[in-house]
Formats: C-alpha cells, sequence, structure tokens
C-alpha cells in the first residue's frame, strides 16, 4: 500500500490560524459572560482585545492575499445580490 503524504500550504495554515482565532474569541467572549470576578473579567477583556486586534491583522493579511473573502458591508451585498438577481433574469 502506497503511503500518500499531504503537505499544507501557506494558504491551509492562514485559514486554520482563522478558524483557530475565531474559535479563541468565541471562548473568550462566553467564558467573559460566565465571569464573576471584576479583576478576571478586565483580564479577560484585555485577552479579548489582544486577539481582536491579532485576528483582523491576520484576516488582513489572507485577504491581501486573496485566500479570505470577508463579508461585504451590507449595503454593498445587498447592491450585489440585486445585480445578481438582475442578471439572473436576462
Amino acid at each position: 500500500m502506497p503511503l500518500t503524504t499531504s503537505s499544507l500550504n501557506d494558504q491551509d495554515i492562514v485559514n486554520d490560524m482563522l478558524k483557530d482565532s475565531k474559535f479563541a474569541i468565541h471562548s473568550l467572549t462566553v467564558a467573559l459572560g460566565e465571569s464573576t470576578s471584576a479583576s478576571f473579567r478586565e483580564k479577560l477583556v484585555n485577552q479579548l482585545n489582544s486577539y481582536i486586534d491579532e485576528h483582523f491583522k491576520l484576516s488582513d493579511f489572507a485577504t491581501q492575499k486573496n485566500w479570505y473573502q470577508p463579508n461585504l458591508a451590507p449595503k454593498e451585498q445587498l447592491q450585489q445580490d440585486i445585480n445578481t438577481s438582475l442578471n439572473l433574469g436576462q
């Protein structure tokens, strides 16, 4: 039976990091909502802000490389949907 190896490319690694980053942000917000200690909440908020900043840096990098396409702003998304719908009728 031949052995197959799969290698991760940069895009795979960045997308995995984005997934993990989103999960970490979600987990911190849940912990923040459950915390009863003011000093602990403050630490969680600081950590959450740091994670969010790093997530945006990573997502900006991935977007520049065309490895990640974030959602458009709501008005832009609506206009794109309208344009797509109008073009379907032609």
